[in-house]
């Protein structure tokens, strides 16, 4: 009954956590992320670290025959991993579960209780930014156990097999929460005894190598420039300087592998930096679609870090983050049908959209001028 009180606690913090961290995005306390779009995946091959706190309890710690048993207590620790991908990574954290013990008429019991863990962690995403996971590894122990009649510590140093259960909740690019129920079977050995260990906790993790989202910039609008001419007077066509919106379409399967945001071919991005590194002012927005093969979260999110990887690229070649601005709309607004591979390769692309400076040339009359 206690475990469940405990895992209902952990489950009602973390949902807390959730409404807080919408809360705070709504007004205006979460500067990485923006409330009216889903955030960019996070970059894969990254490295991540974290606290975590909680609750363990340690079953089968107490005989029948004791007097007052103690086998609930708070645990903290550790942990840090590496994330290959969307779905797998690598975990390892160490953690003090407390001391937990038991009076009986002979004396009384205690069991200093320390821990390591090594796991693989497999995740599966729930929503745009909540993912559920599980950790399947091995937990190594060490346990120092006193007995008041007698002089010595009874000691384990075992590995035992660890199995987690748990939800991991994003927070912004850099930062995520986790509650999460670990269970480690039968910890101990034939001299200290032997006891299942479940533990419920609370934690903060933190992303290394992520960027926050590049704000939308305001598109600067030129001034429109006309040379005055003198009154009466023909004069030659005057130059005048105007700002467009152009667009420039990239078919996905030329930039990248099937299921992958890494751009394998820089080839085709060349001509559009030099067309932007021409004219340094104005926003650039860049949309990733997809076609409507497989679930539309997954590509959602797929077309999003195909735009994110152009802007990176962008950036990397010299241009102004600020100017950046990064969204996916998946299986949105098609240009072809997706009855055919033909049509679902046009409906796989990212558009680049930018603003640029045109010159152009008119003819100015006498009658023009004297009508200004």
């Amino acid at each position: 009954m206690k475990r469940i009180t405990l895992l209902g606690a952990a489950v009602s913090l973390l949902v807390g956590g959730q409404v807080f961290a919408e809360a705070a995005t709504q007004h205006g306390l979460g500067q990485e992320t923006t409330s009216d779009r889903p955030q960019p995946d996070r970059r894969q091959g990254h490295a991540y670290l974290g606290v975590r706190a909680g609750w363990a309890s340690f079953h089968g710690f107490c005989e029948s025959d004791s007097l007052s048993c103690s086998n609930d207590t708070f645990g903290y620790g550790l942990y840090g991993g590496y994330q290959f991908n969307d779905w797998l990574g690598l975990e390892a954290g160490g953690t003090s579960y407390g001391t937990p013990d038991s009076r009986y008429p002979a004396g009384k019991v205690e069991a200093e209780t320390y821990g390591a863990e090594l796991a693989v962690k497999l995740g599966y995403p729930l929503t745009d930014n909540a993912e559920l996971f599980t950790r399947l590894g091995g937990g190594y122990q060490r346990i120092d156990k006193t007995y008041s009649p007698r002089p010595d510590t009874l000691k384990s140093r075992d590995w035992n097999p660890m199995a987690s259960v748990g939800v991991d909740y994003r927070l912004s690019q850099r930062w995520s929460l986790r509650g999460e129920y670990q269970f480690i079977d039968g910890v101990g050995n034939n001299a200290t005894d032997k006891a299942d260990l479940h533990f419920t906790s609370l934690g903060v993790t933190y992303h290394f190598g992520q960027q926050a989202p590049a704000a939308h910039a305001p598109v600067e609008m030129a001034s429109v420039v006309e040379p005055k001419a003198e009154p009466q007077m023909p004069v030659a066509p005057a130059p005048r300087y105007v700002m467009v919106e152009k667009t420039r379409v990239f078919d996905s399967e030329a930039l990248f592998d099937v299921g992958s945001a890494v751009i394998k071919d820089t080839s085709p991005l060349l001509p559009l930096v030099d067309q932007i590194k021409r004219h340094d002012q104005g926003a650039i927005m860049l949309i990733g679609y997809s076609d409507s093969t497989g679930p539309a979260a997954y590509n959602l999110r797929l077309s999003e870090a195909r735009a994110q990887s152009v802007a990176d690229y962008l950036e990397q070649q010299g241009v102004v983050p600020s100017r950046l601005s990064v969204k996916g709309l998946g299986e949105a607004n098609p240009v072809a049908s997706n009855d055919s591979p033909e049509g679902r390769a046009k409906n796989r692309r990212v558009e680049v959209r930018f603003t640029t400076t045109v010159r152009e040339t008119r003819k100015v009359t006498s009658g023009q001028v004297g009508n200004q």
